[in-house]
């Protein structure tokens, strides 16, 4: 039997470091889709079923906004209780503190603000207005939206092929606004629309103001601080402003302190700790994979949860797809990896002798 040189020892290494990337990479977008379309059907259970009750008007949007805000604050608490627990079984937790006093560690803290009481809230808004089929597909056109950010006011300059990216996501976009629904969209179906975008616009900044920290922080570090100040800033920022908003604006609507502490003894409180852990394991994929892949093969990877939330809800919630919203999926999904990644690259690893 022949020894293997150095090198070819060397780049087996590397080819399997690569595959290991790019599994993560896809990892991720399954889980994210996954945990979307959980999150969706808490709002089938206890308290927040019988919170909607009868209600309509003001009282159900308020009631649907506090149950989507709800789950934010479940999702970013869990998911950062979720890696906290995987950083200590790996010996990192101390690192938590050194790291927030760096100036990478505070711009994780920016970003995180972005990401989570603006992007997550637009998200789980969005899923509860309109269902995680058509809100998935609109918050994965993030990345070119990233690119057209970047454009303006970082001067940064685009192949050609980032813009044809763009212009599928565009187009894709209005492909899933417009895709038929089984019965009525519903009333609230444009603002959750409106609120979806939102989201994606919030990850696209975090995105880029979260780049800079991320290339100098350990990845499971800046995620466990990332998810932990998200669900800081719901407990006490966004919980208190917005109950004091709504009960001053429409007086007897559904206070989200009560469907908070209500989910804690409840069905949905089970629901959302698995959307949590689903969501925080996506994160932990999609950073190993930023480490092992590289930004553009991750992203492209990561966006895939456009087409598998699109599956996921016709398999587990009874939601009917259409061939108009897989094809907006799709092309928000094929969009997006043009936008991240030259697709002849996206697969190619290092040749090994």
């Amino acid at each position: 039997m022949t020894e293997k040189s150095p090198q070819a020892v060397l780049d087996a290494k590397q080819l399997k470091h690569a595959k290991r990337g790019i599994f993560a990479g896809v990892m991720s977008g399954i889980l994210w889709g996954a945990s979307g379309t959980v999150l969706g059907m808490a709002i089938g259970f206890e308290p927040l079923a019988s919170a909607q009750g009868s209600l309509e008007g003001d009282a159900l949007l308020c009631t649907l906004v506090a149950m989507a805000l709800c789950g934010a604050i479940l999702h970013d608490f869990f998911a950062s209780v979720w890696v906290a627990v995987h950083n200590i079984r790996a010996g990192k937790f101390k690192e938590y503190g050194r790291t927030l006093r760096t100036k990478p560690g505070k711009m994780v803290c920016l970003g995180a603000i972005l990401g989570g009481p603006i992007g997550m809230s637009g998200y789980l808004l969005g899923i509860t207005f309109v269902n995680a089929a058509y809100a998935l597909p609109i918050t994965a056109a993030y990345p070119a939206v990233a690119a057209v950010l970047a454009t303006i006011f970082f001067k940064e300059r685009n192949p050609a092929r980032v813009w044809v990216g763009v212009v599928l996501c565009i187009l894709g976009s209005f492909l899933v606004y417009y895709a038929p629904m089984e019965g009525d969209k519903g009333a609230f179906f444009t603002i959750g629309m409106v609120l979806t975008t939102l989201a994606c616009i919030g990850w696209a900044t975090e995105g880029l103001l979260s780049t800079y920290g991320m290339d100098m922080l350990d990845p499971d570090i800046a995620l466990g601080i990332r998810e932990g100040v998200s669900a800081l800033a719901y407990l006490i920022f966004v919980l208190p402003i917005v109950t004091i908003f709504m009960t001053t604006k429409f007086g007897s609507a559904t206070p989200i302190w009560e469907l908070v502490v209500g989910c804690l003894g409840s069905s949905a409180f089970p629901i959302y700790a698995f959307g949590g852990f689903l969501g925080g394991f996506s994160y932990v994929y999609w950073y190993r994979a930023l480490n092992m892949t590289g930004v553009a093969r991750a992203m492209a990877l990561n966006v895939t949860y456009a087409l598998w939330g699109v599956i996921f809800a016709g398999l587990f919630t009874g939601f009917v797809t259409t061939a108009q919203l897989f094809m907006g999926a799709g092309s928000i999904a094929v969009g997006a990896i043009l936008v991240s990644a030259n697709p002849r690259e996206l697969f190619k690893l290092r040749d090994v002798k």
